[in-house]
């Protein structure tokens, strides 16, 4: 498993800044050495969208020699470092991020007296994407606008573009641009816009930004914001022309289809202004309730397939220049909540960031969900300052407390399935003046057996039950919480907007609160991407658990029977196909019909269903079972010699002591070959006897003290 460092760098009590990240030093590699780091994101060469010539400065710009005392080097030597360690750089496109910034220039406009933080030194002015693209100040770098675009560049409608920062921006329905104001540190000038990637001019300046990062010898370029322009749609964009032009063109397709409401199908498409009609009808947008927004659906689906193929061109790009340069380069992507918008692009990633929505001391079941979205590829885990606990941890780590608490954090990942990266430096957002760094000796610890173990751990469970992530039936319900969501995680249950039923995420959480383990399998709606919901993928399940699937395909319910004639067993919760066209409603009826299929009602709650899924499994009993109600959390690793790795956390965690209090723990994994030896491994080193015993196909575990966490190997006959 990969071993991610979320490597900002960006500086203690100081504003973090965006896009453009602090210096490297060589002190920085041998810290990432220290933490055994196989790979950065977030970590290089930020400052394309301020301009290329501030780009080229990061990567091969002269170190100052006062500096080099100190060990500080430009981009490009940083990343040669790293990689004579090992360690792969993800250069770091802000694809959604368009900037200017205040500054102050020498009386000949050759230097840079201050950028951002001024001091009241020479001409008051502004740089950035306007000024670059204008060749405001020539003098300023050693190349200019035209030297990157000698023919300059032209929009969609043919005219030459003058200001880059106004012709890329994401735009409100009244025609005013949309700020990424996440990234606008409060009480300072600085200006940022969302870009359109919809817009073939912002793609082409992105298509040079990559260029330079590979030219500078980065390992893998990650695209962040790689839904672009969907993060608009929560400020009231996108409405500028490149979104409603193939929007419109979009509606008459469907229309032609028969596919749109009622109301729209007779209109004509081509005189149609989604913003003008918005407008005119006093409808806010995207408004709290999205569902009643008319159209929202039909322009989100839009979104998703535009951005799904203009994110293709530009990981082809990063495969294609690398290649034309003589090197495989790797791509990343942001898929922040790993949600549905993201779907269709994760077959275009190498490896896969997530920042997820909030990062909480617990969160088992989502760690479940991503492993299940991630389907094998590498991924690390990123933590996000807003809405959990990250603020708070930094200061209580600063203050020398909670240790164990960050260690159990980043073991709860990799419990499940994940890599949480270590923060260093990480972003804290646009009002916090600090930066998250992990304490380094607890972290080394964890890092150091994590690599000592690698081989005990596994992406793969071994898990007997298998969830199924309905995308078709769930998008538009994420989409409709997301009014209602006051910047918390949608994912958390129905809970979050008691409109919008979601029981895919009441199960898996409550299959997590039960200790049974389980994967997530995505399937798709047949046309935005492929899935891999198919009869060799389901077979290794003793159970498939189909969680109020309202839209299922033909293809997919096929796969059904074909699992279930193969002896599994499925459980249906609320409906299956109601919402689906008439082939597949009438293979819902023979999935429903079969006397492998359980089935639980909504008005059953979760204890039904539960009932349900045990009764699906051998002896009526999940994978793992656990002795009594203890305070953990458990998951099995499927290793390739047959064996299998039951990694432990223990979440009592004590604030008065500062420390995870060690508790006792016994459950019984189904292991049908049997056991032949069985180890426990800690972070610490510390020695804990196993109890432990095998019998009719069950093999028994007892802890006497479970510390904050234990791997537990146990051998195959």
């Amino acid at each position: 498993m990969e071993r991610g460092i979320y490597f900002d760098a960006w500086y203690r009590d100081e504003h973090c800044f965006h896009p453009s990240l602090p210096m490297r030093r060589t002190q920085m590699v041998e810290d990432l050495a220290d933490y055994e780091a196989t790979l950065l994101v977030w970590s290089a060469l930020g400052g394309g969208s301020l301009s290329l010539p501030y780009l080229e400065e990061e990567a091969f710009g002269d170190v100052p020699q006062r500096l080099r005392v100190y060990g500080y080097m430009n981009d490009a030597e940083f990343i040669r470092e790293c990689g004579k360690r090992g360690i792969k750089v993800f250069g770091v496109v802000f694809e959604v991020q368009g900037w200017e910034f205040p500054a102050e220039l020498s009386a000949d406009e050759t230097r840079l007296l201050g950028l951002n933080a001024l001091r009241g030194e020479g001409k008051r002015t502004w740089y950035g994407l306007r000024e670059f693209s204008q060749d405001k100040y020539p003098k300023l770098f050693k190349k200019t606008f035209r030297d990157y675009f000698p023919d300059g560049l032209h929009n969609s409608d043919g005219e030459p573009v003058d200001d880059l920062w106004e012709e890329c921006a994401a735009r409100k329905w009244d025609g005013t641009p949309v700020h990424a104001a996440w990234v606008e540190v409060v009480g300072h000038e600085q200006i940022c816009y969302q870009m359109c990637r919809n817009n073939p001019v912002w793609r082409a300046y992105l298509k040079k930004i990559i260029e330079i990062q590979i030219d500078a010898g980065v390992h893998g370029v990650h695209l962040d914001e790689c839904e672009l322009p969907i993060t608009a749609i929560n400020y009231g964009g996108c409405f500028c022309k490149d979104c409603m032009k193939p929007f419109n063109a979009y509606l008459k397709e469907r229309q032609r289809l028969g596919l749109l409401p009622e109301a729209f199908a007779s209109t004509d498409f081509d005189a149609f202004r989604y913003a003008e009609y918005l407008k005119a009808n006093g409808i806010d947008f995207p408004g709290a309730n999205r569902g009643a927004v008319p159209l929202f659906h039909e322009y989100f689906r839009f979104q998703m397939k535009i951005m799904t193929g203009h994110f293709k061109e530009l990981t082809d790009h990063v495969r294609a220049y690398g290649r034309s340069k003589g090197r495989e380069v790797l791509v990343s992507g942001n898929f922040f909540h790993v949600m549905h918008q993201y779907m269709p692009l994760q077959p275009e990633v190498d490896v896969i960031a997530t920042e997820m929505r909030n990062t909480l001391y617990r969160q088992a079941y989502w760690y479940r969900y991503a492993n299940g979205f991630a389907a094998g590829k590498p991924m690390t885990v990123v933590e996000n300052p807003y809405g959990g606990i990250v603020p708070e941890l930094l200061e209580q780590l600063k203050a020398g407390r909670m240790a164990e608490q960050f260690q159990l954090l980043l073991l709860e990942a990799t419990t499940f399935g994940c890599n949480l990266s270590i923060p260093y430096g990480g972003w804290m957002g646009n009002t916090i003046r600090d930066a998250f760094y992990a304490p380094k000796e607890p972290t080394m610890a964890v890092q150091r057996f994590l690599k000592a173990h690698d081989h005990l751990i596994s992406a793969e469970s071994g898990a007997e039950i298998a969830v199924n992530y309905s995308y078709p039936s769930y998008w538009h319900r994420e989409n409709d919480a997301v009014g209602d969501d006051g910047g918390q995680a949608t994912m958390l249950s129905s809970a979050v907007n008691k409109d919008v039923v979601m029981p895919f995420w009441d199960i898996i959480r409550q299959l997590s609160r039960q200790h049974a383990p389980f994967d997530v399998v995505v399937s798709d709606d047949g046309e935005l991407f492929r899935d891999d919901f198919a009869p060799e993928r389901l077979a290794k399940y003793k159970c498939l658990v189909l969680p109020d699937n309202e839209i299922m395909t033909a293809k997919q319910l096929v796969a059904v029977l074909t699992y279930l004639a193969g002896g599994g067993r499925v459980v249906v919760y609320g409906r299956l196909a109601d919402a689906a066209d008439a082939d597949a409603r009438e293979l819902a009826a023979r999935v429903l019909a079969h006397p492998g299929t359980a089935r639980s009602e909504e008005a059953d709650k979760l204890y039904g269903f539960v009932s349900a899924v045990r009764g699906a499994l051998p002896d009526a009993r999940f994978q793992i079972e656990v002795e009594g109600m203890p305070d953990i959390g458990l998951h099995p690793h499927a290793l390739p010699d047959g064996g299998v790795a039951v990694h432990l956390v223990n979440y009592r965690f004590d604030r008065e002591l500062d420390r995870v209090v060690p508790e006792p723990a016994a459950f019984r994994l189904r292991m049908p070959q049997g056991a032949d030896a069985l180890a426990v491994h800690t972070v610490s080193g510390e020695t804990v006897q196993a109890e432990w015993s095998w019998e009719d196909g069950y093999l028994s575990v007892r802890l006497p003290a479970l510390p904050l966490y234990a791997l537990v190997e146990c051998r195959p006959k």
